[in-house]
């Protein structure tokens, strides 16, 4: 709450310039809801220091998850405590390590999950927040159903309020029928 009458107060005095991308910061002080996710990371797990794979199919995990429901918006750079991040840390595990090299990455993670004909859904582009750069995935309803695949399994997610759930086949076909009516 600090943190909101801290902004707000800011605005309001002008003591700052305005930033170019206003929309993606007041994204980022509303929090996360069905239709916004907020990731720390790609794949640089903070904990540990080092790179993680398994953090990188939580972002695919997300945006089929939103194909599969209304559309969203993911921000990678930012944590569950709307601190912005950036990608300094994910950039330095990459083979190419700039923003090119971060863009080509995510896109061959959902070419390998979820499909490379899905890419017409997805629009990536990297604004700068509090002087760092982080990643804005803008994510539109798909109208076929998408699955991720993951370790030899297939599994169908949808958000459900901030977190993107995997259903079973049966709650996936009922989830289909009422998508289509």
């Amino acid at each position: 709450m600090d943190r909101i009458f801290k902004e707000l107060k800011e605005r309001l005095e002008l003591s700052r310039p305005i930033e170019a991308h206003a929309e993606i910061h007041e994204l980022i002080l509303a929090g996360e809801t069905e239709a916004i996710e907020f990731k720390s990371t790609l794949r640089f797990d903070l904990i540990k220091g080092e790179k993680n794979d398994k953090l990188e199919y939580a972002i695919i995990k997300t945006i089929a998850a939103f194909m599969n429901t209304e559309g969203g918006t993911l921000i990678i750079g930012v944590d569950d405590d709307k601190n912005i991040l950036g990608l300094d840390k994910d950039i330095q595990t990459l083979k190419k390590q700039n923003i090119d090299g971060f863009e080509l990455h995510l896109r061959e993670l959902y070419k390998s999950y979820i499909g490379a004909e899905l890419a017409s859904h997805i629009k990536v582009t990297f604004p700068d927040i509090e002087e760092k750069k982080i990643c804005v995935v803008k994510v539109s309803k798909c109208s076929q159903p998408i699955f991720t695949k993951y370790e030899g399994r297939e599994d169908y997610y949808v958000r459900a309020g901030c977190a993107s759930q995997p259903l079973s086949r049966e709650e996936q076909s009922r989830h289909e029928k009422q998508r289509m009516a």
